[in-house]
């Protein structure tokens, strides 16, 4: 269903020709490729079902708080794509690629996490651009991971291609409509529903009555994830600040010009 979704999210996104972060989206994907295929052979096997529901649970209610960050900065600064960009912000993009591609593999979910959180905490890239290059990264990880699993090690259980033939038509037809949707609505609001969806599934994990392992590592992650994004929240704030400082240097070198 997220690929069906995902894909029809995309072709939504360049069909109406929605501004997006086009290094973010090559660089991220060059990362991430690698790093679903390192993540679906060596990391995925390694967790039970609960455990990926656990981690999928968490690493999105860690991207809520990122959301969060985000959200408490009040009159904040942004861009329209990565400011002066360069070398090592590349390189940034790139492993955070990889490390999302991972995710990917065993959760279902983390290029679009992970991208989203960098561009926008550390590179302060104005959420209007940094949704569609999240959807339209997802959307090419999305085919590429069905791909893979599906042609390359023949990994799909019939079950799994019955309930994807089943939700295609409704993906297909929300996909667009939510991307459409979201790109007129305030982000705030848009936020907000993120949150709303987040504590359902929050707590939907906790009525399945996992184990308490479960709930102490999950709530680590969770931790773990908000004093990260808090950290890359203040990196970014330095950042924008320097960007700031050579942009008022430039303009005095063209007035004495």
């Amino acid at each position: 269903m997220r690929q069906a979704r995902m894909t029809s999210a995309l072709v939504c996104v360049l069909f109406m020709k929605v501004k997006f972060e086009h290094r973010a989206v090559i660089i991220g994907c060059l990362g991430a490729v690698p790093g679903f295929i390192i993540g679906v052979h060596y990391i995925d096997p390694l967790f039970s079902g609960a455990q990926k529901k656990m981690l999928f649970v968490s690493i999105w209610t860690a991207f809520a708080f990122a959301l969060g960050i985000l959200n408490a900065q009040k009159k904040r600064s942004t861009f329209r794509e990565i400011p002066e960009f360069c070398a090592w912000k590349g390189w940034v993009l790139f492993f955070t690629g990889i490390i999302g591609g991972i995710f990917d593999a065993f959760a279902g979910s983390g290029i679009d996490i992970c991208i989203f959180s960098v561009i926008t905490l550390l590179f302060r890239v104005t959420e209007k651009t940094a949704t569609p290059t999240t959807v339209v990264l997802k959307g090419v990880i999305a085919v590429f991971g069905f791909y893979y699993r599906a042609v390359m090690m023949g990994d799909i259980d019939i079950m799994a291609w019955r309930y994807f033939s089943v939700t295609v038509p409704i993906s297909a037809c929300g996909g667009p409509i939510g991307s459409f949707i979201g790109s007129n609505l305030h982000r705030q609001l848009v936020a907000s529903f993120v949150y709303i969806l987040e504590t359902f599934a929050l707590v939907g994990f906790l009525l399945t009555n996992p184990g308490l392992d479960l709930i102490v590592v999950g709530a680590l992650i969770i931790i773990g994830g908000f004093v990260f994004f808090f950290f890359v929240s203040k990196a970014g704030a330095s950042l924008m600040q320097t960007v700031i400082e050579n942009e008022k240097q430039k303009q005095l070198e063209k007035a004495q010009i």
